[in-house]
């Protein structure tokens, strides 16, 4: 029921190297990549902790890859980035200080925290701190714990909730992104929901008036395509004075739909703003990154492996993309989820997850990898061990 990128040159840098309650009462429906050599091992899967995380329509399944190309298939990719129809403002952006951040998935957007096999401790923020990241990003799903009716109150045990992570994070060092995830009704009935949306946003902003500079807003995680990018617009354009009214410089996220692809960011309508960040999320291609997620439909079967021919285009493309629109409009990018479910082979995963954040990274992208202990997991919360290879691929060369 849920879902869950580039130069010439830098595309010649690596490309083989080693990569979602109480439940609440519905309202009425309305009528450079030079290669580097990679061993695939043997399965080594992983017991997935139950996770309800937002897909993206499950496509198709491909053939499975019984063995990545050779190193004399791969070539340069030197085609120039597609263009776009976005505009170039006069304003001047300010730097967004987030670097490597993650994502403490499986937690606060659960209809209860630890429904879904996680819940966020104080250590994890110190260990998270410790590894070298510099941000968290916090998914939260505000409406299961926000009234039906005006004026939509947000239950008060849950925000002091979320107000004591962000206490904590920050306690560490480490910056928080607070997001709204999995809001599904406003995707299904964004005009009868849009009051409801707006008043969440009301509440966040005046409980966190006040907050240091590097906690970020983050309007709306991974829109869907059953809302329409107008619409989405629309509430953009709604919701930004909301928290400008408390917050005059913080830094405001703001995605496309089609669960944040990269193909719409040039559908934005991107404020005059100079703290705003433009954001996707990078798990390309589906088929292999959610193999065996019992939430997908259809499911996708395990056994997908990374590094094809087809594979190489498709991370071309994704980042060539990203880049253009970087170049075009000068806005910073936050690749706010990627990562590879667990049931995959850890070398396999540590190999697509070191490749794609080393292409962030090459263009000058944050990186928010998905996630620390649920279904993507990096971090073994029953040894406290990070699991192999995770460090080296998100802090090696």
């Amino acid at each position: 029921m849920f879902k869950t990128l580039f130069l010439s040159s830098v595309l010649a840098c690596a490309f083989l190297a080693a990569s979602c309650s109480q439940t609440e009462q519905a309202l009425t429906d309305e009528p450079e990549v030079a290669p580097v050599e990679q061993t695939v091992t043997e399965s080594n899967t992983e017991t997935s902790v139950t996770s309800n995380k937002i897909q993206h329509p499950a496509p198709a399944p491909k053939q499975v890859i019984e063995a990545p190309v050779s190193a004399q298939t791969l070539t340069q990719f030197s085609e120039k980035p597609p263009k776009t129809q976005l505009r170039q403002t006069s304003v001047v952006r300010t730097p967004f200080p987030v670097k490597r951040c993650m994502n403490l998935g499986n937690a606060l957007e659960a209809p209860n925290e630890g429904d879904w096999g996680y819940r966020i401790r104080k250590r994890d923020l110190q260990i998270i701190k410790q590894a070298g990241f510099d941000t968290i990003r916090l998914p939260v799903r505000w409406d299961n714990h926000t009234a039906n009716r005006a004026p939509y109150q947000i239950d008060a045990s849950f925000m002091a909730r979320v107000q004591d992570v962000v206490r904590q994070a920050q306690a560490v060092d480490l910056g928080v992104i607070v997001d709204v995830h999995h809001f599904e009704k406003l995707m299904r009935q964004p005009k009868r929901q849009e009051a409801r949306f707006l008043a969440i946003w009301t509440q966040i902003s005046k409980a966190f008036k006040g907050a240091p500079a590097n906690v970020y807003f983050e309007v709306l995680n991974e829109p869907t395509l059953e809302i329409k990018m107008s619409q989405v617009n629309a509430l953009y354009a709604k919701v930004i004075p909301i928290i400008r009214a408390n917050h005059p410089k913080r830094k405001i996220i703001l995605g496309g739909n089609s669960w944040n692809s990269v193909e719409r960011l040039d559908e934005v309508r991107w404020p005059d703003d100079p703290n705003i960040i433009a954001t996707f999320h990078d798990y390309g291609p589906h088929a292999f990154t959610h193999q065996g997620a019992e939430w997908s439909e259809p499911a996708m079967p395990l056994g997908r492996l990374w590094g094809g021919r087809e594979d190489a285009d498709e991370l071309k493309s994704t980042y060539q993309i990203a880049n253009a629109f970087l170049k075009k409009t000068g806005l910073p990018i936050l690749v706010g989820e990627f990562g590879v479910i667990d049931k995959v082979p850890q070398a396999q995963r540590m190999n697509w997850t070191k490749i794609r954040r080393q292409t962030m990274e090459a263009n000058n992208m944050a990186w928010c990898v998905w996630d620390f202990s649920g279904a993507f997991k990096s971090y073994d919360a029953g040894t406290e061990q990070w699991l192999p290879g995770v460090q080296d691929a998100l802090f090696g060369p």
